[in-house]
């Protein structure tokens, strides 16, 4: 009995000890990795400022074939989130939330691993060379829990290989992407309504006058039209892009119109009534000469390739502002592209 209560003893003594000694252990884990990408610092962050291409760089996406993944708020920035549920052996459930941002510099994650407990996650962008240096961190505070403190040492032997294999494979990912500099380019994700307009189908070179001068024939076409049927414009010209390439343009162009008119449009008419595209769209304000839409398109092209939208019909044109009577430096085309 004595050596019994002995061995209690030395137990209690142990586990006071062991306890003890968690206590003199870091409260907060950090972990992280870096790895230098070649492709520009916008590229890069225009992949981790949303989780709509996450699972297609993240080290355990792989995991559990059967995990459900849904989204929430904006498609990326701030109030971006995504959440997930799976086999607890392997994934479990959470979600991540994105709280801040600073373009092509840093985004600030919130993590919320259910029972397991909240933490971050940060990455911090930066120009190196001819690529982007890109570091991913994690940290959690472990609270008074002393095991929680013990297992805290393993963190860094037990995400970092993960967050190693992720940072290639967003690397590779990266780096398949196009190479356009969209660095200044603004995007907005809107939600249009389509408008009824007249129009009419047109074919020009590329070339700049050319495309200038088609445009111009259109529009008066269509504007005879609208006299004809006693129609009025109800917002800015547009042209509805079908078509670019190297033997040609092929394009609508259109104008708003306020109602359809009384008597029917012959089907021989060249110019005839539609209703626009309606949905997601992604828009992007392009402001000087219309010989530089060019660029701006490849641009747009670009970022919504590197997001992960899948473009869902011909792109179209607003011209804001009158070329008749605005100087050339100050145009304002607001350029449209349907998307998934």
């Amino acid at each position: 009995m004595r050596i019994f209560k002995l061995v209690l003893a030395l137990l209690a003594v142990l586990v006071a000890l062991l306890v003890a000694v968690a206590f003199l252990l870091p409260r907060q884990v950090h972990v992280e990795r870096a790895i230098v990408i070649q492709a520009r610092p916008a590229t890069v962050f225009a992949l981790v400022d949303g989780f709509k291409r996450f699972n297609e760089w993240s080290p355990w996406a792989g995991l559990d074939p059967t995990a459900t993944t849904t989204y929430e708020g904006p498609a990326f920035g701030r109030g971006a989130k995504m959440s997930w549920k799976g086999d607890p052996k392997t994934v479990g459930e959470g979600s991540q939330e994105i709280i801040e941002t600073q373009p092509h510099e840093f985004v600030r994650v919130r993590l919320d691993f259910g029972d397991q407990g909240p933490a971050s996650a940060e990455y911090r962008l930066a120009p190196e060379g001819d690529g982007t240096r890109i570091q991913w961190a994690f940290d959690t505070d472990l609270g008074m829990n002393p095991i929680a403190r013990y297992f805290g040492l393993m963190f860094d032997g037990l995400i970092g290989a993960d967050y190693e294999r992720g940072l290639a494979s967003l690397k590779e990912l990266a780096e398949s992407l196009p190479g356009e500099d969209f660095t200044n380019l603004s995007v907005e994700l809107q939600t249009v309504e389509p408008v009824l307009v007249a129009y009419i189908e047109a074919t020009c070179s590329t070339d700049a006058d050319q495309i200038a001068a088609t445009i111009e024939r259109s529009y008066a076409e269509v504007g005879r039209f609208m006299t004809a049927n006693n129609l009025q414009p109800s917002g800015a010209p547009l042209t509805i892009n079908e078509s670019w390439s190297d033997t040609g343009y092929v394009f609508l162009a259109a104008l708003p119109v306020d109602r359809v008119p009384e008597r029917p449009i012959p089907e021989d008419s060249k110019v005839q009534l539609k209703s626009t595209y309606g949905g997601n769209a992604l828009k992007v304000v392009h402001r000087g000469s219309y010989r530089e839409m060019p660029a701006t398109y490849e641009q747009l092209f670009a970022w919504a390739e590197v997001r992960g939208y899948e473009i869902d019909g011909a792109s179209w044109d607003v011209y804001v502002t009158d070329p008749g009577s605005t100087p050339e430096a100050e145009l304002r085309t607001e350029i449209y592209l349907p998307v998934k």
